[in-house]
């Protein structure tokens, strides 16, 4: 009975619970990067510093114009890169979680395989 149970929970509950904690990690690590948000955001200055003209010269506008580009174009670098790096992560994170899926009906086979390989002597 206890292998029935455990065969059974293996190829359907087990398998389901896994793809589901799969699913939530890619989402988790998603939420971590804050990829949504960076995205949304991606034009914003750097850490939200916007500099503004001291008067109203010219040169005071223009030079508050630069320090505003310049914010801007180091915060989307910055947030490209963490954007670029959370997306490996979840691509990572998705082909091991899809060859696990694969493997996961194996396991109890190889398991099997192992020990009839151990007791006829074979060595690897």
């Amino acid at each position: 009975m206890l292998a029935v149970d455990l065969i059974q929970w293996w190829y359907f509950r087990g398998w389901s619970i896994f793809i589901g904690d799969l699913k939530q990690k890619i989402r988790d690590t998603a939420d971590f990067f804050s990829i949504g948000q960076l995205l949304r955001t991606l034009f914003m200055p750097y850490r939200q510093i916007s500099a503004r003209a001291n008067s109203e010269t010219s040169g005071s506008r223009l030079n508050a114009f630069f320090d505003r580009l310049i914010s801007r174009i180091i915060g989307m670098f910055t947030r490209l890169f963490i954007i670029i790096f959370g997306s490996v992560v979840m691509l990572i994170e998705i082909v091991f979680g899809l060859l696990l899926i694969v493997i996961w009906p194996l396991a109890p086979a190889l398991i099997v395989a192992g020990i009839v390989m151990s007791v006829m002597g074979v060595k690897l």
